[in-house]
């Protein structure tokens, strides 16, 4: 009977996993064309172009200064485009860089107004530069965005 039970259970969660699967794969067609525009747009317009059609516009001033992420209280349906773009950019075949993940996330979850941050970091190797979307000041990016200094503007004001 206990051998009955494990496979009951295993059943159980694999059926959970196809229908999670299930239900995003709309996400995911969806994440795979915005990957598709934005791999164009980085190989033919400017950065602050393909982030303005993104929906996700370059900011590179100081505002406000980051805070952790909580989530926002963001719906389920962002968090779900979210999991489904970091499903497709594992896999893409041009490789899964911060700029692009945070340009498909941000046009995915462009409802909730994400910024684009780029920010630099000097090491032992050199510069590392590294991108990420915020939202009101709250970085998404759950691993170092604190380890970079914001990328400030050059361009000289009118």
């Amino acid at each position: 009977m206990a051998t009955l039970d494990v496979w009951s259970s295993e059943v159980s969660r694999t059926a959970a996993r196809a229908l999670r699967l299930a239900r995003e794969i709309p996400a995911i067609v969806a994440a795979a064309a915005v990957a598709s525009a934005v791999e164009i747009g980085i190989r033919t317009v400017k950065l602050p172009t393909v982030a303005r059609l993104a929906g996700t516009p370059l900011r590179t001033d100081d505002g406000v200064p980051p805070r952790e992420v909580d989530r926002l209280g963001m719906p389920p349906r962002l968090v779900l485009r979210m999991r489904a773009v970091r499903r497709v950019m594992r896999h893409w075949p041009f490789g899964d860089s911060c700029l692009r993940l945070a340009l498909v996330s941000g046009q995915r979850i462009h409802a909730v107004r994400p910024v684009l941050r780029i920010g630099v970091a000097k090491d032992a190797d050199g510069i590392r530069a590294h991108a990420w979307l915020e939202v009101d000041g709250v970085s998404l990016d759950p691993e170092r965005s604190f380890e970079y200094a914001i990328l400030q503007s050059t361009a000289a004001s009118p």
